[in-house]
């Protein structure tokens, strides 16, 4: 497999690395807004989109401040199409600071500016001593007027945290005293719920739980951007080739605005030179995949990953580590297997185990283990020892299973039963 792209590491000293290093890092979603930041300072170039841009995902009080800024500055048609559209999450709640529960002007104001503070997740995120000073009023009174936000919608808004947020949510609900004080319990000791494994009334707390949402806005969230791959690993016949996903680039144009000035032949001469940094950015993408490819061949083809170090390719390809570090970060290749981030492909050792092969074992070993006698720590760690042939300390167990979102074996013993129910 051969590239095309021939710039090479000892071509940089002569390049502007101020705009080398920026350009590589950044991820291939975000690069056409870093080329036209460029773009807008030189009037030698111009930025043509390789993708139609997704609307900007703003949260908190940006996204609470663009929403009334667009208001009061709407036409009565746009504010008409405005009531007509989905709505969001700052809207819902500007609509509902009124009377009874916020009567007066003071406490309106005070609500208005929590919802500064509010995250698009629907947490609040600021603080109550600065939200007083800048409402001319007292702590206690600003935190008396963020609780009454556990009778908005939605409901668990306004909340600290999950914890708290739970408990907003308990108010949609007619419990009694007994089921009430238990759920109480629960969401304050979430972190140990399997105490409360033999009471009588979890069964109906389990029901009530099920219907919380984490976070509280969900609803109302934008869905996450979706992930642009910056190569493809593929089969071309019966042999896999690299392909640089050109479709999503944009293009640059350069022209010469005026050749005797010399303020514009040197914004040419950047224009021109960043064009080069594009391809070398490109090039040295698709090196990286080739090494990638040739060091974890055997994962392409449906094995696990062996052990790869970033100075590992840093060596073959002639750059620093640091530079593979930028150059990796936030990019993306598809593969037959799935989409993966460049740094997946890179993995410690134990032994000459990869760490990625060990979690992947470890994974399998509590997805089929019984589910009314998981495996404890102890015993993964002496499974994980006798498959590999390796010796390693047991507080990694608890490590890799932290990395992997795994519960302890008694967090998983009480999930298990939970399901029973």
């Amino acid at each position: 497999m051969q590239t095309t792209l021939s710039y090479k590491q000892k071509q940089l000293p002569r390049l502007s690395m101020q705009t080398w290093l920026p350009l590589l890092q950044c991820s291939l979603n975000e690069l056409e807004k870093h080329l036209q930041v460029i773009t807008n300072e030189n009037p030698c170039l111009e930025v043509q989109s390789g993708f139609e841009e997704s609307n900007a995902q703003v949260g908190g009080s940006s996204a609470y401040g663009a929403f009334q800024n667009y208001v009061s500055n709407a036409s009565s048609d746009q504010i008409e199409w405005l009531s007509i559209s989905s709505v969001s999450l700052y809207q819902k709640l500007e609509e509902q600071i009124v009377a009874p529960l916020f009567p007066t002007p003071i406490s309106q104001k005070i609500a208005r500016q929590i919802i500064y503070y509010i995250s698009d997740e629907g947490y609040f995120e600021g603080s109550v001593e600065e939200i007083a000073l800048q409402c001319d009023t007292d702590s206690h009174t600003v935190e008396r007027v963020r609780q009454r936000f556990a009778h908005l919608e939605p409901s668990g808004v306004g909340a600290c945290d999950y914890k708290e947020s739970f408990l907003f949510q308990l108010n949609d609900y007619d419990l009694d005293d007994e089921l009430s004080i238990l759920l109480g319990a629960m969401i304050l000791q979430f972190d140990k719920m399997e105490k409360f494994i033999k009471h009588p009334r979890l069964h109906d707390a389990k029901h009530i739980l099920q219907h919380f949402k984490n976070p509280p806005a969900l609803e109302y969230m934008e869905p996450q951007a979706q992930i642009i791959p910056d190569l493809f690993v593929e089969f071309s016949g019966s042999e896999l080739t690299i392909r640089i996903n050109h479709a999503f680039y944009p293009d640059l144009k350069v022209s010469m605005i005026d050749k005797y000035d010399n303020f514009a032949r040197q914004k040419f001469k950047e224009a021109r030179e960043l064009v080069k940094l594009l391809d070398l950015r490109k090039a040295t993408l698709y090196n990286i995949a080739l090494v990638l490819l040739e060091k974890q061949y055997g994962f392409f083809m449906g094995g696990e990953l062996k052990p790869l170090r970033l100075q590992d390719v840093a060596d073959e390809l002639g750059f620093n580590e640091s530079t593979i570090s930028r150059a990796i970060s936030d990019k993306y290749i598809q593969t037959e297997r799935g989409l993966y981030p460049f740094k997946e492909f890179f993995s410690n050792a134990i032994g000459e185990v990869s760490t990625s092969e060990i979690k992947h074992f470890l994974q399998r070993l509590v997805n089929s283990e019984n589910k009314e006698d998981p495996f404890s720590d102890k015993i993964l760690h002496e499974r994980i020892e006798g498959r590999f042939g390796v010796k390693m300390v047991r507080r990694v167990i608890a490590k890799y299973r932290q990395e992997l979102d795994i519960p302890s074996y008694k967090e998983r013993a009480f999930l298990y039963k939970l399901e029973l129910l």
